[in-house]
């Protein structure tokens, strides 16, 4: 079994992706993750081996991440947007045997050579290679035909520790997820859906529930480089996009713009995940457009899906009931469960739970047990109905946008600027990205040496929206930095 398989036994003239202008068809999808399949093995890169694709939201990444599916490798997604450090140690924590580009020429000139890899190459160099003839052929190279159990994604998360981990998922755990969102009456996708993709395609979300869902039934996957109302307006009149998926940035920018009231008449699916959708945000959209978000929760750890509001009552400020399959119980920190009503940690038993993370057995075996049970972190309670309400998380993960901040890594980088004697960094609630990064600074820097260190850094979701610099920061007695008394 292998997922890559998603993109078969479909009509070869149906469109499959569209992207910055180009159409590609299922026939045409699989002619050229054929071929590149072909110059993948050639290259020596087989089963079992790690590949890092760096791209964008493109129909070259789609391409890159399928053909290496398709050989049993290992897929590490890292976005090209990412600064140059940031890429460097996503790609030192993966080990990959290859690094596969898909974005922009001007990138790979720039940066190829400080990429760590044993092995560089890019899609289109690839694609027009000597093997660029089997793309016309009607006879493909073979797709490897593993198990479920065999991996197929290695994910950069926060895991629970709040430090970034990689967590190891496996074709049956994608399996199960893109399954349960295709055969289930509530969610009903079908090879006429139209799926705007603007979530990027390295966050699980827009990788497993947007892409290759919607190339498993056979519909169509509309490719935004960068989320735009204007944009996504454009995208969601000129192709009939009939799902949306997005964070609540997203629909409070649909609330904010100048779009039509009728503007999602036509999509017959919204929904909002990887952060938690406050109440109001819920109201303003359905007041703005007459339709309702249904919003679910999920973990790169789960593949992503535990809850879902589909086919139910909305409940606002609720992320709906436990998906079919999926178990959840709410414990104590010595693993009893709590009484009806009371909060409790989120406990998770499905097929989409994850194989652990990588080379790091001892982290895994502190949240997975033998049975299959992940502990998340998260705090929640059950109401009466049955439906599950986000409390709170044990650890200091801070989420914006719906991407994992984690603070010990902005810690560390403001820590490598020469002025800089301390830092701590909390996370605060924010209207628009649900939480903003907040650093407190002791030691010399001012905030502009501060913003520009960052800046060359990090990732923009993970800068610091706010520098306080202070004479001293809370510790405690071994020096680990005290949290919650910033919060």
């Amino acid at each position: 079994m292998n997922i890559a398989q998603v993109i078969e036994n479909h009509p070869a003239s149906d469109i499959a992706l569209v992207g910055e202008g180009e159409s590609v068809t299922y026939g045409e999808l699989q002619q050229r993750a054929s071929a590149l399949r072909t110059a993948l093995r050639a290259r020596g890169i087989g089963a079992g081996d790690r590949v890092l694709v760096i791209g964008e939201n493109e129909i070259e990444f789609v391409l890159a991440t399928i053909a290496v599916l398709g050989i049993g490798a290992h897929v590490a997604p890292i976005r090209s947007r990412n600064p140059l450090p940031e890429v460097q140690r996503k790609a030192a924590a993966i080990d990959p045997q290859l690094v596969l580009m898909a974005a922009t020429a001007a990138w790979v000139t720039e940066h190829s050579e400080h990429v760590v890899g044993a092995d560089f190459a890019m899609v289109a160099e690839l694609e027009s290679g000597p093997y660029s003839e089997n793309r016309a052929s009607e006879v493909l190279s073979p797709v490897y035909d593993g198990d479920l159990d065999d991996l197929a994604f290695l994910l950069l998360t926060s895991g629970v520790s709040g430090d970034a981990k990689v967590a190891m998922l496996s074709h049956g755990n994608l399996n199960w997820v893109q399954s349960l969102l295709s055969e289930n009456e509530a969610v009903g996708l079908t090879s006429d859906d139209v799926a705007l993709c603007i979530l990027p395609l390295t966050h699980i979300f827009g990788l497993n529930v947007i892409l290759l869902t919607t190339l498993r039934v056979g519909g169509t996957v509309v490719l935004e480089a960068e989320f735009s109302v204007d944009e996504s307006l454009r995208l969601i009149g000129e192709q009939k996009v009939t799902t949306i998926s997005g964070v609540p940035r997203v629909w409070q920018a649909f609330v904010e713009s100048d779009a039509p009231a009728d503007t999602f008449a036509n999509v017959r699916q919204l929904a909002s995940g990887a952060a938690e959708l406050p109440g109001t945000l819920f109201a303003a959209f359905q007041e703005r457009f007459g339709a309702e978000l249904a919003e679910g929760y999920g973990l790169t750890e789960t593949s992503p899906i535990v809850t879902w509001s589909r086919g139910i009552k909305t409940k606002p400020g609720s992320v709906g009931h436990p998906v079919p399959g999926v178990e959840v119980i709410l414990v104590e920190d010595d693993g009893t469960a709590v009484e009806p009503g009371d909060a409790g940690e989120i406990v998770i038993r499905s097929p989409g739970v994850f194989k652990g993370y990588l080379d790091d057995p001892e982290l895994t075996s502190t949240v997975l047990t033998e049975d299959g049970w992940f502990w998340t972190g998260d705090v929640g309670v059950f109401d009466a109905d049955g439906y599950l309400y986000l409390v709170d998380r044990i650890k200091d993960i801070i989420i914006v946008s719906g991407f994992n901040v984690y603070p010990s890594e902005v810690e560390s980088i403001l820590l490598s600027h020469p002025k800089v004697q301390g830092a701590i960094v909390v996370g605060t609630p924010h209207a628009r990205t649900g939480e903003a990064v907040v650093a407190h600074i002791s030691g010399e820097a001012t905030v502009e040496e501060l913003e520009e260190h960052c800046r060359a850094n990090l990732s923009r979701y993970k800068w610091p929206s706010e520098y306080r610099l202070v004479d001293e920061l809370p510790v405690s007695a071994t020096g680990k930095p005290l949290r919650r008394v910033l919060r």
